[in-house]
């Protein structure tokens, strides 16, 4: 371990009054949960899950306790008793991605009450998040002793490089993933080398645990599920970013891949400095920030972009960047190679010999700008477009696309491109979107 990994290290591990601090919490939770588990008469066992269990995290962890309910119980009875114990006992917020939870903060931590099943085996897994447990039992059964800083350590590098977490607005490296990669390779470094040769498609496995092929950028088989890939989250950009700055860091270690400054907000200058003749060309769309957890949310900012983006490309615009930015509002960013095209495109016809040339000529006779003509032994046509500029085209038909489902709901949708951009509302999305450094660059 290099002298900047130990002082990382001291940093980010807690101390045993921290440590002893966190089990009281859990120790108090767990006691408030069963107490109000009775007068629900709801049958609950409850086990601590995630990094605190397994003696993987960080200093103010967060605390993710599951209430096992039997097999027997039914799914509804199971989401109705484990919704109302939450709100009982920490008054947080309902969250429902895939699995009903609630999330709240409790003397300063952060707490997630988990309904779930207690199963025999995850053959048997009868909710999204059943596994769990097994997941924990897993790690604290086979992470060696001493390999727990080097999880600690590898999870703070995914931190300070943006790749951490496998929530949707980060669609990175679970906290499990990690623990399974220091596992797999043997300490942090090791990760970061193995890390470096890798390319978008890599599939790794624990010795003796195999499992199915999966189309994601990167596999990781679950030990305790071969049907599973631990690392279905990651997208091939944070895969890119991960292996990028462990060569940049394996070369030149610093704190800063640990620790990087803060983005600075750029001013309208600035930003006018580095886009140059780009900020002409950049469309953004603009709507109320939706009233969701981020892993609802960010799945539907993407759908909705990818809905403008395929509008766009079929009226021949070409897209060069795209992002997301949410702050008091959603901004959808879409830069296109031009924001313009020519007011006359060539149209397509038939081969000279089909037997639809007939019916084309007639069309395009009247509503060509330029009569139909033959080039390579196929008819084309010129034809006026309807739309010439791509925001003028969004705006028109913004409201029959396929957005997301709550994106659609807004109603509300402002189109703004170029000089306009350079207000301060979207002074955030835009230095997002032009800030194209590293975190451990800034």
């Amino acid at each position: 371990m290099t002298d900047i990994e130990s002082e990382v290290l001291r940093m980010v591990k807690p101390t045993p009054a921290q440590d002893k601090r966190v089990l009281s919490i859990v120790e108090e939770l767990t006691k408030k949960v069963i107490v109000e588990s009775r007068k629900l008469d709801a049958h609950v066992e409850l086990m601590l899950v995630g990094s605190v269990a397994k003696g993987t995290h960080l200093k103010d962890p967060d605390i993710d306790l599951f209430m096992l309910f039997p097999e027997s119980t039914s799914p509804e009875k199971m989401k109705e008793a484990g919704l109302e114990l939450g709100r009982r006992v920490i008054k947080g917020r309902e969250h429902y991605a895939q699995h009903p939870y609630v999330r709240g903060i409790y003397k300063g931590f952060k707490v997630d009450l988990v309904p779930a099943f207690k199963i025999r085996d995850t053959r048997s897994k009868m909710s999204a998040v059943d596994r769990t447990p097994f997941h924990t039992d897993f790690v604290k059964k086979n992470l060696k002793k001493g390999m727990e800083d080097d999880v600690r350590l590898l999870k703070r590098f995914m931190k300070g490089i943006g790749c951490y977490g496998a929530e949707a607005k980060v669609q990175g490296f679970s906290g499990y993933l990690c623990e399974l990669l220091t596992m797999r390779f043997g300490s942090f470094r090791k990760a970061l080398e193995v890390a470096t040769e890798w390319k978008v498609g890599e599939a790794l496995e624990l010795p003796n645990y195999p499992g199915s092929e999966f189309p994601e950028p990167l596999t990781f088989v679950d030990p305790v599920d071969s049907t599973r890939n631990v690392a279905s989250a990651v997208a091939p950009e944070t895969l890119l970013r991960f292996i990028v700055s462990s060569r940049e860091y394996l070369k030149s270690p610093r704190l800063e891949f640990f620790f990087p400054k803060e983005l600075e907000i750029w001013g309208a200058e600035r930003i006018r400095e580095v886009a140059g003749a780009r900020l002409q060309n950049i469309v953004s769309v603009d709507f109320p920030k939706l009233d969701l957890i981020d892993d609802v949310t960010y799945p539907q900012l993407r759908k909705s972009l990818s809905a403008i983006t395929a509008l766009l490309e079929r009226s021949e615009f070409d897209i060069e960047k795209t992002s997301v930015s949410v702050d008091n509002e959603s901004h959808l960013l879409v830069e296109l190679t031009s924001i313009s095209l020519p007011k006359t495109r060539k149209h397509r016809g038939p081969p000279v010999n089909s037997e639809n040339v007939s019916e084309f000529l007639a069309k395009w006779n009247s509503l060509g700008v330029s009569k139909p003509y033959t080039e390579d032994d196929r008819w084309y046509v010129m034809t006026e477009r309807q739309f010439e500029r791509a925001d003028e085209l969004i705006r028109a038909k913004i409201g029959s696309m396929p957005l997301g489902k709550d994106v659609q709901k807004q109603g509300k949708f402002e189109i703004i491109s170029g000089e306009r951009l350079l207000d301060k509302r979207h002074l955030a999305a835009l230095t997002h979107h032009f800030d194209e450094r590293m975190p451990w660059q800034r």
